[in-house]
């Protein structure tokens, strides 16, 4: 599933480093007048996202 990224800092969760790492590919949309940066597994799950939070999706984001 799609996710923002963020961080939450709480003790006893493993760290990041440890776990598996999944490759995510970010996306761009827009929130208004404001460019958001998705992190996403897939193309799908980004579209979902926005549509979801009212976004308008625009495009992958190459870097």
């Amino acid at each position: 599933m799609a996710h923002i990224a963020a961080e939450t800092l709480t003790a006893g969760i493993p760290s990041p480093r440890r776990q598996r790492q999944k490759s995510v590919v970010r996306f761009f949309a827009l929130e208004g007048a404001m460019r958001v940066v998705i992190e996403a597994d897939s193309e799908d799950d980004a579209r979902y996202l926005c549509r979801e939070m009212s976004w308008d999706f625009i495009c992958l984001c190459d870097s």
